[in-house]
């Protein structure tokens, strides 16, 4: 059974998430915060680790201490009333549009590890702020500038999570023969985002293998995937978007059975430095 609703584990590790990031950004301490909800720092650590829910009461009361403004603090509290109090029958939940995106964003920030497969276009941590912008612009034409010029600095801020000094993301990313060649904006803004590609995959963190049209006998899957692991909170997930929100599978069955395919196409695509080579050569077709 599908539910549209926000999965209940999903949602208590990125209320941990977001409340750690906020107690570190205001310097307090994890027995400061206990002290505050009446509990004890391993407590909070629990609930940091999104191995504990926490009430609406407790983040009123820790988003106060840690003087946090007040649109994140009334979404937090929205986010901690919808836990429910029972364990629930297990199901498979959906994200619905808006929300979705900053649930993602959370796990994304605490991911140590991520493994994408694109079809139709670069990932966006891997994109320049022409070609982010112009995806944004294609997509909402007609939204406010400024909504879009929002969307666009998010974006980029994202892409801190590859290059932070603390435990950077190790990304692996499978990208169709499509993705590079479907043309974004001009050919001017796509050579852009193709070189800005290949000094991206210069970091040793960061695998992009390209899987050309011409591989024969190769598995087709039509839509974009990603894989993503959290050491800390001990979450493997498989995310999956479409136009109306997106799904996470956490059972051990679903991310096996994605890990077996992304790891056949990555098989079938060219290794990292013909990859590498691979882009320079669509590149300068776009000159």
């Amino acid at each position: 059974m599908i539910r549209m609703a926000p999965d209940p584990k999903m949602l208590k590790i990125q209320l941990g998430i977001e409340l750690r990031r906020l107690r570190e950004e205001a310097e307090c301490t994890a027995a400061e915060a206990a002290a505050v909800v009446g509990g004890t720092a391993p407590k909070i650590s629990k609930i940091e680790s999104g191995k504990q829910g926490v009430t609406a009461v407790e983040v009123e009361k820790l988003s106060a201490l840690y003087d946090a403004p007040a649109k994140p603090r009334k979404y937090l509290i929205g986010l901690a009333s919808q836990l429910p109090r029972r364990s629930p029958r297990r199901t498979t939940y959906r994200d619905a549009v808006p929300d979705w995106f900053q649930r993602f964003h959370a796990l994304e920030y605490a991911a140590t590890d991520m493994r994408i497969y694109e079809v139709e276009i670069v990932t966006g941590l891997l994109q320049t702020e022409a070609y982010a912008r112009s995806t944004i612009e294609a997509w909402e034409p007609a939204a406010d500038p400024r909504l879009v010029e929002r969307q666009v600095q998010t974006r980029l801020q994202r892409q801190d999570v590859l290059t932070r000094r603390r435990n950077p993301l190790n990304l692996q990313v499978v990208l169709s023969e499509a993705a590079l060649r479907r043309v974004q904006g001009d050919h001017e803004l796509m050579r852009e985002q193709l070189e800005h590609l290949i000094e991206a995959t210069e970091k040793s963190n960061i695998e992009v293998r390209i899987l050309p049209f011409d591989v024969p006998n190769r598995i087709a899957v039509a839509s974009a995937a990603t894989l993503i692991h959290l050491a800390e909170q001990q979450l493997s997930a498989v995310y999956l978007e479409d136009v109306l929100g997106a799904t996470y599978l956490d059972s051990p069955e679903d991310f096996t059975r994605y890990s077996v395919v992304f790891e056949r196409l990555r098989s079938a695509a060219l290794p990292h430095q013909e990859s590498r080579e691979f882009i320079a050569k669509v590149a300068e077709a776009f000159s």
